[in-house]
């Protein structure tokens, strides 16, 4: 299934007032990933989803009109849970997320900057859909990871160190093929750092105080405009100062 599917087509101006908009949105269920164990500072380790998890949105307007419809997100908000009613959401840049009700520092901007790396380097995977159980499952703890422990090098993406630790639900390792993967993705964030492949227009924020923060795939400016023209969906273009 394709991360994103929408029968509307909008071309936004250039540039825009750079507000948050709102949309609603709910959980419907999880996609491609596997159960991990994880550990966040000194609290009891759980087990937990990591994957792609299935979101409905409705209700979005102007430059954001493309975002109704099905989408798979990746979660940018580990202390917070999903909700499976309709509730209102803020389209955010990523500097302004995690938003949660217990005033949860947002990342940091070489945190965000990292995560659009991970987004540009692996969005065209992304957008046509059909991940494997191992890239998904890599890709949310490759994220957790940047959001609770990256400061701009590489081996602050550590699974078992830091503020936020990763085994097995046994405890054990992690499967090989997810560790294979978030070696992977530690190269593409880095290289796409080096290269400047950090522009806004891979991912947004979907951010509520109450309910778990997503990430969702925007696409590339080219297939948009492919896709745009096939009628199949609208032509976002970010918001900019």
């Amino acid at each position: 299934m394709k991360a994103i599917h929408t029968t509307a087509i909008i071309f936004a101006a250039a540039s825009t007032v750079a507000t948050a908009d709102v949309v609603d949105m709910k959980f419907t269920g999880t996609g491609a990933g596997q159960n991990v164990r994880i550990q966040i500072g000194n609290n009891n380790a759980f087990n937990v989803f990591a994957g792609e998890l299935k979101h409905e949105i409705a209700n979005a307007t102007g430059v954001d009109q493309y975002l109704n419809g099905e989408h798979r997100t990746f979660c940018a908000d580990v202390n917070e849970h999903v909700t499976g009613n309709f509730s209102q959401y803020q389209t955010e840049e990523l500097e302004n997320i995690p938003l949660t009700s217990s005033n949860y520092t947002p990342m940091t901007s070489t945190q965000a900057n990292a995560i659009r790396a991970l987004y540009s380097q692996s969005n065209n995977t992304l957008m046509a859909g059909g991940l494997s159980n191992a890239f998904s499952a890599a890709m949310q703890i490759t994220i957790w990871e940047i959001v609770n422990d990256f400061d701009g090098s590489a081996n602050s993406i550590n699974l078992n160190d830091g503020l936020v630790t990763f085994t097995a639900t046994n405890s054990g390792a992690l499967d090989a093929g997810v560790l294979a993967q978030v070696e992977s993705f530690k190269t593409q964030i880095m290289t796409g750092l080096n290269l400047g492949q950090s522009g806004p227009d891979k991912v947004i924020g979907l951010a509520n105080a109450g309910a778990q923060d997503q990430l969702v795939a925007v696409p590339t400016p080219g297939a948009l405009s492919l896709l745009a023209s096939a009628g199949l969906i609208a032509v976002r273009r970010r918001r900019t100062a």
